[in-house]
């Protein structure tokens, strides 16, 4: 026939090896947006292949951290998460992070979704901010920096933190420094 099809998991919560027990809803985009397809069909929680709703793959239902679904042949962006409307959220931002797959005709791809914890998707972004101002792509002033800081150590005081979370932490603060290190131009003598 053709079609491609994508089985999604998504990760357990800050990890990367096991599932997600939960549910929620997946949404697959393509190039132009949000996938839309009147011919395909996801695996419902219950188990039924059923079409996708007026042909738009956005907040697809699934269970026990897993979704098939039928495309048509190409490269796809996959997250888990709400993207219209909010419900229970599987995160503060909503989304877990994306997934990027390629799916071929007749054949089924397979994708897993990194579902991070706050923490997380605050290091992420911290880091990304750090380094965009080390190569100085853009200058952010340092009393700024220095106040969103502190402001997110007050926010995250108390909060448990998991080993994972320091490992990756230790990552991002070595890739800050070598952002700062390349950022830097030579002094003229």
């Amino acid at each position: 026939m053709g079609k491609a099809k994508i089985n999604i998991w998504v990760s357990g919560e800050a990890d990367a090896c096991g599932v997600w027990a939960g549910e929620g809803e997946i949404t697959v985009f393509d190039c132009k947006g949000v996938l839309e397809w009147p011919c395909g069909r996801f695996l419902s929680p219950e188990g039924e292949w059923r079409p996708v709703p007026h042909g738009l793959y956005k907040d697809l239902p699934f269970k026990c951290g897993h979704l098939e679904v039928e495309v048509p042949p190409g490269c796809y962006w996959v997250i888990a998460g709400y993207v219209s409307q909010p419900r229970p959220p599987i995160h503060l931002n909503y989304t877990t992070h994306v997934g990027i797959v390629q799916a071929c005709c007749d054949e089924t791809a397979c994708v897993k979704l990194y579902n991070p914890t706050i923490r997380l998707c605050w290091d992420w972004f911290w880091a990304g901010l750090r380094v965009l101002n080390a190569v100085g792509e853009r200058k952010i002033d340092r009393e700024k920096l220095a106040q969103l800081e502190s402001i997110a150590k007050e926010l995250f005081e108390g909060v448990p933190q998991l080993p994972i979370e320091a490992a990756i932490e230790s990552i991002f603060e070595d890739l800050v420094k070598t952002a700062t290190k390349r950022g830097r131009k030579p002094t003229k003598a």
